[in-house]
């Protein structure tokens, strides 16, 4: 008989004994489905994760290792434990509850990819970026989708890694589209405007982009356990108290770090005291994948609508002589007063990204000059033996630009201004400004005090800025006989 048929057949044969199954013909079934993928002696593995959200489920794991960089986790789990994945997919989702707590649990593993099945319905991921690579909704749709990449001869030759990962834009529309759902969904049922809703959004966004980069640490404060506190409440019956505990978070990230996205909002606490709209709403972000919270994926996600809109998302950043002649001629006695102004409507979003890191490179050149001038002080003073005067060290230090004091938060509350047109620029600008701060203090290892006040760097846009005026009354370029034509 044929493997896919023989295959086919095990799957039909353990949900037909679903009522009498028990964990040793679990585990019998599951060696012979591997054993028709030729893997003809799987170790056993007993996974736990401690910082679960949702219930353990009943599973017989596995390691099948074929090679250094193709370790697999196989987990089987009891018929009818796995939500049909198109549905998921449809819905913009990555996980179940029972395929998040195996991933979740196989990550100190050190495999690379998990296998989810209940011998129906079958998940294939990247343990680590979470990505769903494959899935298959019936027995017989597991051979046609999977075909025979999870043999043992081929996961030796590297099949799991030719597999073929979806592009950005797919993920970026799925992310999109949850969003538009979630905003829909609240608006009509708290009557709550767009404007609320989108908020609040964009706030958990933010949180799950700050559960992968834990830049706010004081001793007694951190965002994951009480972000999962709240998560696990969401899970519980009904989701009773989910709603408290995320304001009370949403408010501690005001009060303790002055997050200026989570500032007090007339509208919100309605919206949160609804534990049946948080719970679900909170639930479902769990079952995101971390692939949907990256920066790129994020502005991508604002890639709809009008044409103009759209190609702000993409624009990417031109030459422009005169502001980076300017950057290049700001001093240490200067530099606490420069700013430079990118206009959203003109350069698009990424202009954001490229000219914050060029005034950060400008605080960097100023410091690194700082620094060499101190240390040739030093070296004079020690050669004429002078006594070391702490009090005038003191002073040159507390002399220095503020710039270079507080680089990252100079650089938005002083030296960067962002124009914003209409109120999508504004709230796309605000929230991937929000990304982007926190991922150069994790690179730079700066250490947070309060968060800048990213409020400061936007300004509505003026009704001619200085580039319009230019447009306006300078005359045209002169054209060639040859250009005309």
């Amino acid at each position: 008989m044929e493997p896919a048929i023989e295959l086919k057949k095990l799957c039909e044969t353990w949900w037909d004994r679903l009522m009498d199954s028990t964990k040793g013909e679990q585990h019998r079934f599951a060696e012979h489905f591997l054993r028709l993928l030729g893997w003809e002696a799987p170790a056993r593995i007993e996974v736990v994760d401690a910082n679960a959200v949702s219930a353990r489920p009943a599973a017989a794991s596995y390691i099948l290792r074929g090679g250094a960089q193709s370790a697999l986790a196989a987990h089987f789990v009891m018929p009818g434990s796995l939500e049909p994945p198109t549905s998921l997919v449809e819905r913009g989702l990555d996980f179940c509850e029972t395929t998040r707590y195996l991933v979740d649990a196989t990550r100190s593993l050190h495999v690379n990819y998990v296998l989810v099945t209940d011998l129906y319905r079958s998940y294939l991921y990247d343990s680590r970026t979470e990505e769903l690579l494959l899935y298959s909704n019936t027995p017989a749709d597991f051979t046609r989708e999977f075909g025979t990449t999870l043999t043992q001869s081929d996961v030796e030759r590297g099949a799991l890694e030719e597999i073929r990962r979806q592009p950005r834009s797919y993920i970026a529309r799925q992310l999109r589209e949850w969003c538009h759902r979630w905003c829909e969904t609240m608006m009509v049922e708290t009557r709550q405007p767009e404007e609320t809703a989108s908020l609040l959004i964009d706030r958990l966004l933010v949180l799950r982009y700050l559960m992968e980069h834990e830049i706010l640490k004081r001793p007694g404060w951190r965002l994951r356990p009480r972000f999962l506190a709240v998560l696990r409440a969401a899970g519980g019956a009904n989701g009773h108290g989910c709603g408290k505990l995320l304001l009370k978070l949403f408010q501690d990230l005001w009060r303790d770090w002055k997050v200026e996205l989570f500032a007090p909002r007339p509208g919100l606490d309605e919206v949160l005291d609804k534990d049946s709209l948080t719970g679900p709403l909170l639930r479902e972000l769990n079952l995101l994948a971390r692939t949907k919270f990256t920066i790129a994926t994020v502005l991508e996600s604002f890639n709809y609508g009008e044409a103009t809109e759209k190609a702000r998302v993409r624009m990417i950043p031109e030459d422009n002589p005169e502001r980076e002649e300017y950057l290049q001629k700001i001093t240490a006695a200067g530099v606490d007063e420069a700013r430079i102004v990118v206009d959203l409507e003109d350069e698009g979003y990424r202009a954001i990204f490229h000219w914050f890191d060029q005034l950060i490179a400008v605080y960097d050149r100023l410091e690194a000059a700082a620094d060499l001038e101190t240390a040739r002080r030093d070296v004079l003073r020690l050669q004429a033996q002078d006594d070391l005067d702490l009090f005038a060290w003191s002073e040159l230090d507390a002399n220095r630009p503020q710039a270079i004091s507080d680089k990252v938060r100079h650089a938005i509350e002083h030296g960067l201004g962002l124009y914003y047109g209409t109120r999508r620029q504004y709230r796309t600008s605000r929230l991937i400004l929000h990304l982007y701060l926190i991922d150069r203090y994790e690179q730079s290892r700066y250490h947070v005090v309060a968060f800048p006040r990213v409020e400061a760097a936007l300004t509505p846009r003026p009704r001619m800025t200085e580039a319009d005026r230019k447009r306006l009354f300078e005359p045209p370029p002169e054209r060639s006989e040859w250009e005309a034509i």
